[in-house]
């Protein structure tokens, strides 16, 4: 669901929670693990309720114990990237998943709670604003996009991802780790040794979505086939940073992921192409601009220190998502486009642990994989 709130208001919804029909008291251990003991009186609601709260708290997106223990059983407030998805005076995305003992919420899409805990399986779900006291001020909260869906056999479970690496060298650690922290997906590292072993045979090709993180080169006949037989099947693509400079010697890669870094001057289909410049160490400013679109909804622009290409070529096709005005880099840095029956998107940033780390790019890469994968 969005919502949008008047800061002056403290709000949340409630999920899994009851109505007591009678007057219930509880026992519990309170945030300082000592016995308590609650009274919840007749037709009041109590259980989850996932925090809406102005900007400034930094608690919106944790989940408190409505009337019954009394306390947040997930505080995200010591979250700093949680503390700061939420923004005033403007329409807020929350996704909230609960599965078995397992609740999670995720705001802007960036991930804030993540509880187990089994005093509720099920329950009814509230709009719900906090009383205003004495205050007669008309205070507004508006909801839109609310969506209900039941996790059952038909869940479509979480998305199966492959990282290709190889043929370029990074930080391993910090990279992955970034991969660690996207939610709803399991990923498979593959290395390639062989430029591109991947494609040799994919009779049992398991991956929703390619995550291109490499600079390998070569490919055979039989390999470009088999990947573009995914592409027609509408396996997600998404490219980054040296990826761009893969695969020189075949023409159709630029066509799929919309641009091409060239490692040297080359005439190529009759054109004269000429090579690429980086720099490393830049201090970017990065201009988000379509701030509707899924992969980009609700961001705002951002700074980031990364490694800038210049001179690289772009099909004029692409639907460009973000753009930066450095000397050092081409203007347009992010895009989506589509080959075949696949999604694709393109980002050129990424070059090392000041990118991976950098909240805006680990969410942009969150949502490109959902995006590619259509399930955003």
């Amino acid at each position: 669901f969005e919502v949008k709130c008047d800061p002056r208001l403290n709000s949340g919804v409630q999920i899994r929670s009851q109505i007591a029909r009678r007057p219930m008291f509880f026992m519990f251990r309170g945030a300082d693990g000592r016995p308590r003991q609650r009274l919840v009186p007749t037709d009041r609601v109590y259980g989850y309720q996932v925090e809406i709260a102005r900007a400034q708290t930094g608690t919106s997106g944790g989940i408190y114990d409505e009337a019954r223990r009394g306390f947040f059983v997930a505080d995200v407030s010591e979250n700093q990237a949680a503390g700061k998805a939420f923004k005033d005076n403007q329409w807020n995305k929350y996704r909230i998943k609960c599965k078995g003992s397992s609740i999670k919420t995720w705001i802007n899409g960036v991930p804030c709670a993540d509880l187990r805990d089994s005093m509720d399986a099920k329950g009814i779900i509230g709009l719900q604003v906090h009383g205003l006291g004495r205050s007669f001020f008309p205070y507004h909260v508006r909801w839109r996009n609310l969506r209900i869906r039941e996790l059952n056999a038909a869940d479509p479970g979480e998305l199966k991802v492959v990282v290709v690496t190889g043929g370029h060298s990074f930080e391993r650690e910090p990279f992955f780790k970034m991969m660690d922290s996207i939610e709803e997906i399991t990923y498979t590292e593959a290395i390639q040794k062989d430029h591109s072993e991947l494609f040799e045979d994919i009779s049992n090709w398991k991956y929703d979505v390619i995550v291109f993180y490499s600079m390998t080169q070569q490919i055979s006949e039989k390999r470009k086939k088999n990947f573009l037989k995914l592409l027609d099947q509408g396996v997600g693509i998404v490219a980054l940073h040296h990826t761009m400079c893969s695969f020189q010697q075949w023409p159709e890669f630029k066509k799929i992921i919309g641009a091409k870094y060239y490692t040297k001057d080359i005439i190529e289909d009759g054109v004269m192409c000429k090579a690429g410049s980086y720099e490393h160490d830049i201090d970017m400013a990065i201009r988000v601009r379509d701030k509707l679109h899924p992969i980009t909804e609700g961001l705002s622009d951002f700074p980031i220190h990364d490694e800038g290409y210049k001179n690289c070529w772009f099909d004029q096709r692409n639907y460009v998502l973000l753009t930066t005005d450095h000397a050092s880099s081409d203007e347009t840095v992010g895009w989506v486009r589509r080959y075949g029956k696949s999604k694709v998107c393109t980002i050129q940033l990424g070059h090392d642990s000041q990118a991976y780390e950098n909240r805006n790019y680990s969410l942009l890469i969150n949502r490109a994989i959902l995006w590619t994968a259509n399930r955003l």
